[in-house]
């Protein structure tokens, strides 16, 4: 589990942060932007305890979410649904035949209205 890429300086509390979340193999790959620019990269096994430290990590963010999350079966979905619970964020669920890696889908984040 690591965050491979974090800006020092998150955004302000009032902007929304996009983050990318994208099932590749063993691994959930994750990429922030905020502000158009790419503010942090990383990874967590996808497995039970990754997804727990995923939700962890972006409980941290004190600011709105806005996820895009790759739709590659079922697995994916029920992520979805585990990032997406708390009030407040938007999700959004992506083909992944139109978007797959984790930095695609956080700036769709950014475009989706």
């Amino acid at each position: 589990m690591s965050i491979i890429h974090q800006e020092e300086e998150p955004p302000a509390g009032n902007d929304k942060v996009c983050i990318g979340i994208a099932l590749d193999g063993e691994d959930i790959r994750v990429a922030a932007r905020a502000e158009g620019r790419e503010i942090a990269q990383g990874s967590f096994p996808a497995s039970p305890v990754g997804t727990a430290a995923l939700l962890c990590y972006l409980a941290d963010w004190q600011t709105p979410l806005r996820l895009a999350v790759a739709t590659a079966g079922a697995a994916a979905l029920g992520l979805a649904l585990a990032v997406g619970a708390p009030h407040g964020r938007e999700v959004f669920l992506v083909s992944t035949q139109t978007v797959h890696a984790a930095s695609d889908l956080a700036r769709y984040a950014e475009r989706a209205i």
